[in-house]
């Protein structure tokens, strides 16, 4: 066979690059791939996401940890020593969340990982992909196919909608969404003016595309481990695309496909008589797929060293650093029971075992107080798997049953929520929902479930432009100066225009046409 050759590691968003300049022979990063083993090797190098403990210091970059400091399940603690993992200028939404900040804490932090890192990852796999069809009658040709455009199609997601606005079903064949780049090798525009910015609708299409053919290509085979791609990761996925399309039939069929599969069930928390075990583990019998780290324990801030792991059974810590924690807001809605009377943090094993209060003392003033944290994976020795790539079965239930709900099948979206927290809740009381009322209850559920997840700034997106039961919501976050306090408030989605990421300055210096977003203004104190 004539030796392939293939460039994987880092390809840079610069898209004046020529095809016959992209395969250069003196490139440092030039694989040679004589088999489709090879060329499997590349895609775990490569086109996944590293999972791994030391992965959990990349908090900056592809699916970013920073994604957990927008929404209004955080809360900022106080913290002396300034570091650039403070992100404060991304926890108040300022116009710059790169630079500045509240707390002068932009020292080594320059600029946007996420979009350079996401399209590495893209170009990466769109060469893959290509250099595949040499080997179309291999035995693992399909499989390694399949998880390719899995990965493809997630990476697509997360990068429009970070860097684009909501799914609105109204106006996405208009908005601007992100480049699509689908060719293995960079073509030259520069005549042109660089590539420009395909609408949110298109970017999807090419999501849901990628999705259906990791579907069919991986039937058939079993699931590797649970950092690899397989048929149900792909259409779970594929559920959650749809909710944000307000594709409900699309999502009912996914969802059914796998609720009626034996791979996998529902862990039943009530049975956990541990608080100090991990919730959320590679070895869960729900977890379906996980990539990359645990990387919100980088602004849990323990002392000098950031990402180090708790001792939760510990009767303090010692902290430093600026850190967040869990936000009353979040510890409200687990005591809401406006609309389901049994709710309460007493009797919810996602809040007895999910989350922690611990004494902390200032390590600068030795001053004491109770912090409340997110503790889903404890230690990654436990079985780790990600905070903002992780894959569970729960995400069927409450995707089905919102759909089911959207559609006017009230009796099956209350018996499907429900039977899903008979595995949270001790001894939960049946409830009839009907209308707004009913999908108030489903979407608070999914608060509780997946916070700390990387769900709920997405989710409040999407809310908030959803043509049934449109749900909109102001934010504060409040800074800790430890002498005062100072109140940043983002305005409801479609009023403010923080709600979406700017994209890298210099990729429009590269590219005249990219399109950017609108520009956020400088965010002042309000109290």
């Amino acid at each position: 066979m004539i030796m392939k050759k293939i460039l994987y590691l880092v390809v840079s968003l610069v898209f004046g690059w020529s095809c016959s300049d992209f395969l250069k022979e003196d490139s440092q990063n030039l694989s040679y791939v004589n088999s489709i083993s090879d060329l499997e090797q590349v895609l775990i190098g490569e086109g996944y996401m590293i999972s791994s403990s030391k992965e959990c210091d990349n908090w900056n970059s592809v699916v970013p940890a920073w994604i957990h400091l927008l929404d209004d399940d955080v809360k900022h603690y106080y913290g002396r020593v300034v570091d650039h993992r403070a992100c404060s200028a991304i926890y108040a939404w300022q116009s710059d969340p790169w630079k500045g900040g509240l707390a002068n804490d932009n020292r080594g932090l320059t600029d946007n990982q996420a979009w350079s890192d996401l399209y590495k990852y893209i170009n990466a796999l769109n060469i893959i992909l290509y250099e595949l069809e040499g080997f179309k009658d291999a035995p693992d040709y399909n499989r390694i196919k399949g998880e390719a455009s899995f990965l493809r199609a997630t990476y697509y997601w997360w990068l429009v909608n970070i860097y684009a606005k909501a799914y609105d079903v109204k106006t996405a064949d208009k908005d601007p969404g992100v480049p699509l780049k689908l060719t293995s090798c960079v073509e030259d525009y520069e005549e042109e003016g660089g590539f420009s910015r395909a609408s949110v609708a298109e970017v999807y299409e090419q999501i849901v595309a990628d999705l259906k053919d990791a579907v069919q290509l991986l039937s058939g085979y079993g699931r590797k481990s649970v950092y690899h791609a397989s048929k149900e990761a792909a259409r779970l996925f594929l559920s959650r695309v749809y909710l944000h399309m307000e594709n409900y039939e699309g999502v009912i069929n996914e969802c059914d496909s796998l609720l009626k599969t034996s791979l996998y069930r529902l862990d039943d928390y009530t049975l956990i008589d541990n608080p100090y075990q991990s919730l959320i583990t590679n070895n869960s019998l729900e977890v379906i797929f996980s990539q990359g780290g645990y990387r919100l324990r980088q602004f849990l801030g323990f002392y000098f060293a950031r990402g180090l792991e708790i001792d939760w059974e510990a009767e303090m810590i010692a902290i430093s650093n600026h850190f967040y924690g869990v936000s009353e807001d979040l510890v409200n809605a687990f005591n809401d029971n406006s609309l389901v009377p049994d709710q309460s943090t007493d009797k919810d094993f996602r809040y007895e075992v999910g989350i922690t209060s611990i004494m902390a003392v200032d390590m600068e003033t030795f001053d004491f107080g109770m912090c409340t944290l997110p503790s889903k994976l404890k230690k990654w020795a436990d079985g780790g798997v990600s905070d903002c790539f992780t894959l569970r079965l729960a995400e069927a239930y409450l995707n089905k049953a919102e759909a089911l709900a959207a559609v006017g099948r009230e009796e099956e979206a209350n018996q499907l929520w429900q039977e899903l927290r008979q595995y949270r809740i001790s001894k939960p009381e049946p409830i009839t929902l009907h209308g707004e009322d009913l999908m108030t209850a489903i979407r608070a559920e999914r608060r509780l479930e997946f916070n700390f997840e990387g769900f709920r700034w997405l989710d409040l997106r999407r809310y908030a432009v959803n043509s049934k039961y449109p749900q909109k919501k102001e934010i504060t976050h409040v800074w800790d100066l430890g002498v005062g306090v100072e109140t940043y408030v983002l305005a409801p989605y479609g009023e403010d225009p923080a709600w979406v990421f700017p994209i890298p300055a210099e990729e429009h210096r590269l590219n005249s046409r990219l399109e950017l977003n609108e520009e956020r203004e400088e965010r002042k104190a309000v109290k």
